[in-house]
């Protein structure tokens, strides 16, 4: 597998702490204190969720609808790469019974652009974080429910995150590759080309056994892809508007749950690791 970006937990509290060129106040103080690294790399003052992803070398076989345990089994070794970073893997497209490591994502927030599995839409909890299908080595992939990170929000109208994902892999060894990846919205492009982008990230335990937490919120919260300027209906809806030839082309950050995309998943290439911890931040707001 090729190494992807890594991302530091310093250089996110950095780029938050960036947005305010001001002198910090008290309670400027106070917030950033609370997000303050561990010992382990996490933040220190609580999080939101906590999520494990559990590498098994057995697939599992048990019902897990609605086990809501706070952690996802996936297959210890697999066989989902993304071979065309940042454009289309169609061979990764949902359904057929080979979405093994998948984690399908759920809008909790407003239900758009999410995962057209229907158990989306049931659970009745808006705004949460939880695991509605905790078995990723079956061929039907995971089911998470998140916020969008972004809501109200075009990817092409910025965005500063509502939450950050920090993640610690634990040995010893093995390797995991994380990427975010979307299907083209029917209603916009009948082709449901399936893309991944080029921003996903290799996780991995440092030798000796000191593995500290790292901000992966870039690589799980948008996916970069690249689009060639075809006037296409994709590339009309992504810079708004839908229907009409739009010249374009380029790179775009297409962020969770955007309009011109659905059923986003996180594809977890494994390569042998057995247990990656991931906490879920509310970004400060001032």
């Amino acid at each position: 597998m090729r190494k992807l970006l890594t991302f530091s937990v310093a250089a996110g509290v950095a780029v938050w702490a960036s947005a305010c060129s001001e002198a910090p106040t008290a309670a400027d103080q106070q917030i950033s204190a609370a997000q303050h690294e561990t010992g382990n790399g996490f933040f220190s003052g609580g999080h939101d969720y906590r999520l494990n992803l559990i590498g098994v070398p057995q697939d599992k076989t048990a019902d897990m609808d609605g086990n809501n345990g706070r952690r996802i089994f996936v297959r210890l070794h697999s066989d989902n790469e993304v071979t065309n970073p940042g454009r289309k893997n169609n061979h990764l497209a949902k359904g057929g019974g080979d979405d093994q490591n998948h984690i399908y994502l759920c809008n909790s927030s407003n239900d758009e652009g999410d995962s057209s599995d229907p158990r989306c839409t049931d659970y009745g909890n808006p705004g949460d974080f939880r695991v509605l299908d905790a078995n990723a080595t079956d061929g039907d992939g995971a089911l998470l429910a998140v916020p969008d990170p972004c809501w109200g929000n075009d990817s092409t109208d910025g965005c500063t995150p509502t939450y950050q994902i920090l993640a610690r892999a634990h040995g010893p060894g093995g390797s995991a590759e994380m990427t975010t990846c979307a299907t083209e919205d029917q209603a916009y492009d009948g082709t449901q080309d399936t893309w991944c982008g080029d921003n996903g990230i290799e996780l991995y335990p440092k030798k000796g056994g000191k593995n500290k937490a790292q901000d992966i919120s870039d690589a799980l919260l948008y996916m970069t892809i690249y689009l060639d300027g075809v006037n296409d209906e994709l590339e009309n809806c992504i810079n708004g508007t839908v229907g009409v030839d739009y010249p374009a082309g380029g790179e775009y950050d297409i962020y969770l749950f955007d309009r011109c995309f659905e059923d986003y998943f996180w594809n977890y290439d494994n390569d042998g690791l057995k247990l990656l911890e991931m906490r879920f931040y509310a970004v400060p707001t001032i």
